[in-house]
């Protein structure tokens, strides 16, 4: 549902004026010449166009849900729930999705809402923020792509027509910073600029595949030089490729954590963390991004990059509790790793005199590891999920991990729908396809059994 004209419906809690608008006549600004001043307006309720105009929003709508008995989530202020009737609302700011068991509850939020503000009910639940969602009630599945987006973003960029490649960055590549002798022109950075924004929104939507491209491009948005703007080029033709891929999630899934480092991968030798959960068979949340201070060891690398999916995860906790899917909260309390020294250093704090230069900060995973509020794992790294943030991969690995991040092409979508009606299913599961080229060639969906291994206290397996 949409609210219209919503911040229109608010009362400032500030003092604001405005002068009167030109062609306005009121009888205090006939008075305006003899008092030798010029005569203002205050402003009694919001309008478009002030700074305070959508904090007021938010204070009323929030005020309005609480009328109604809805608590907000205190890991996202835009997620409010009323338990006693199981509706769940989220609020982009004039934008809101509803979310209820039956159609009744959904019918009696939707009056609710148009009883106060001046609503426009779109419907099911198609589009939301460029995302688009396809859902299969019958199967329990769920496909969120942006195609249209993508396609859009291609054509503002006059790569609408390129030569498609496999993935997005290139292995054989080392971008490194621009010569001090060459300068980019303000016309240069701001096109760079502008193109590393469109990829980087495409990412932050439903591509996690563009992750370390994207993060490794954005790095020199100061001063491009040529091989930068045949990076981001790259990235743009890998999505001419793939602009129909999205994640698909089936119900009844799992959550599982994993993350990873690549130490000292960057020019000033910093190392680039990574990590991903998953949901149901498919990314939920992931980062890719370079470390803020140079490790010493892969070992303080991976420990690093720890720290970052560990609070991850405990926002995860709190969001699956206010939720009312506390059945899922232990599965997301387990972080798979691939180092075992990370993980020794983490469950073992006696190893003080080896870790006592590094931040502090990076140290309270510990104290949730004591209070069994995180659990590491170990994996081997050729099931590391998350190694696709943390480098640029060839192509063969690159397709199995995007695999295993759920990403697929909506055609494989409409190959297994087919399947299914016909009743072709094969045993080993559902066979997917890479998404890549303009065919919808096969190949079985990669199955992960972790290889778990537990530490003792002492940090021994």
């Amino acid at each position: 549902m949409d609210v219209k004209t919503a911040f229109l419906n608010s009362e400032l809690q500030e003092t604001v004026y405005m002068e009167i608008l030109e062609g306005i006549s009121v009888p205090a600004a006939r008075m305006a010449d003899a008092c030798g001043r010029p005569i203002v307006c205050r402003l009694l309720k919001s309008i478009y166009g002030l700074k305070e105009s959508p904090r007021a929003w938010y204070g009323r709508i929030h005020q309005f849900f609480l009328s109604k008995s809805f608590i907000r989530s205190e890991s996202d202020h835009s997620l409010f729930i009323n338990y006693e009737k199981q509706v769940i609302l989220l609020l982009y700011v004039d934008d809101l999705v509803l979310a209820a068991p039956t159609r009744a509850l959904v019918h009696w939020i939707r009056t609710k809402l148009s009883d106060e503000f001046d609503m426009t009910d779109l419907g099911e639940l198609r589009t939301f923020l460029g995302l688009e969602i396809e859902r299969n009630r019958k199967q329990r599945t769920l496909f969120l792509s942006q195609k249209k987006d993508i396609a859009k973003i291609l054509g503002d960029h006059g790569m609408q027509d390129c030569n498609p490649v496999s993935t997005p960055a290139d292995p054989h590549v080392r971008l490194e910073r621009t010569s001090l002798s060459i300068t980019a022109s303000e016309e240069e950075r701001r096109g760079y600029q502008s193109a590393v924004g469109s990829l980087m929104y495409a990412m932050l939507g439903k591509r996690p595949d563009l992750a370390y491209a994207v993060s490794k491009v954005s790095q020199y948005s100061t001063n491009p030089d040529p091989t930068h703007w045949t990076a981001v080029k790259r990235v743009f033709r890998y999505l001419a490729r793939t602009q129909d891929q999205g994640l698909y999630y089936r119900g009844g899934g799992t959550v599982s954590g994993f993350t990873d480092a690549d130490w000292g991968s960057s020019d000033d030798r910093r190392s680039i963390g990574g990590y991903t959960f998953l949901f149901c068979g498919a990314a939920v949340c992931w980062n890719s991004k370079k470390q803020a201070t140079v490790a010493l060891s892969s070992t303080e690398a991976e420990y690093m990059a720890l720290t970052q999916a560990v609070k991850e995860s405990l926002w995860l906790q709190g969001i699956l509790s206010d939720l009312g899917a506390e059945g899922h909260v232990p599965d997301v309390k387990s972080i798979y790793a691939d180092n075992q020294g990370a993980i020794a250093l983490a469950r073992n704090p006696e190893f003080h005199a080896r870790t006592k230069h590094i931040n502090i900060q990076y140290h309270f995973i510990r104290e949730h590891i004591e209070n069994q509020e995180i659990q590491l794992r170990y994996c081997p790294i050729s099931e590391m999920r998350a190694d696709i943030f943390t480098k640029a991969l060839p192509e063969p690995s690159f397709t199995k991990h995007t695999l295993r991040l759920g990403l697929v092409s909506h055609c494989t979508i409409k190959q297994q729908n087919v399947r299914v009606r016909h009743g072709h299913t094969s045993k080993d599961g559902v066979r997917m396809s890479t998404g890549e080229g303009r065919s919808c060639e096969s190949l079985a969906l990669i199955p992960w059994s972790p290889a778990i291994v537990t530490l003792e206290d002492d940090g021994r397996m």
